[in-house]
């Protein structure tokens, strides 16, 4: 098995571009990013994505340092204009149902899915990077998932009038956030086994209503489990 190379996140921004040079960075990085999300970190070379750009080897080492430095800027700056917390504030308030917060919890979480070929390679290559950590994925549960996680167990715990998370509450969101995950994950085999589920009009909006359905389901059956008033009567009829 091959091992990667520790990737920490970088202290400081990767060189800016010059101004005649953004169009050689931005093709360096798209091509990066394809290619490390096909192939991975330790299987692709830098001189494939230099020939891929068609650009000179040398503009890797200018524009991001080596090939650390272009992975870092690959599995980075695509989603570098999401902010979490603001994502986080749209749908964790008392101001929304239940049914409202999941709506607009799902469908932040499969906008992806509607923004291009790229945003499938930057999803490609956070689900490979899951799988063959480099270091970036535990920056990535830091800063993004932990924050979302948590958000969802109060929201949750709030609707159903719980004083505390507990081990139920977190398998809980845990499976409410496993669905868009997966689905998030395996668009390839989607498209090879059921591939009407990509067809038709707004396929991404038919998939976050049947999450909202299947998510307040789930936390029906978890309030009956307790004994607890359901926060769904009438939303799942």
């Amino acid at each position: 098995m091959v091992t990667s190379t520790p990737i920490l996140p970088p202290d400081e921004p990767a060189r800016p571009a010059r101004s005649d040079g953004q169009l050689a960075r931005e093709r360096l990085l798209a091509e990066a990013l394809r290619l490390f999300s096909e192939q991975g970190f330790a299987r692709t070379s830098t001189r494939a994505i230099a020939q891929a750009a068609g650009a000179n080897i040398s503009a890797i080492s200018y524009y991001f340092g080596d090939k650390q430095g272009l992975y870092r800027c690959a599995f980075l700056e695509p989603m570098s204009g999401h902010n979490v917390q603001a994502q986080i504030d749209d749908w964790n308030h008392p101001g929304l149902s239940l049914e409202q917060a999941l709506h607009r919890f799902y469908s932040g979480l499969l906008a992806p899915l509607e923004q291009g070929e790229a945003m499938r390679h930057c999803l490609r290559l956070h689900m490979r990077e899951m799988l063959d950590p480099t270091g970036l994925w535990q920056h990535e549960i830091e800063h993004s998932l932990r924050p979302i996680y948590h958000a969802l167990w109060d929201l949750v715990g709030r609707h159903l009038g719980l004083a505390q998370v507990d081990e139920d509450l977190q398998r809980l969101t845990l499976a409410m956030c496993g669905m868009p995950i997966h689905l998030l994950a395996v668009q390839d085999m989607v498209q090879t086994i059921c591939p009407a589920l990509q067809q038709g009009p707004s396929p991404v909006a038919r998939a976050v209503d049947k999450l909202v359905r299947y998510a307040l389901a789930l936390i029906d059956s978890e309030a009956r489990a307790r004994g607890l008033p359901s926060p769904v009567s009438g939303a799942i009829s």
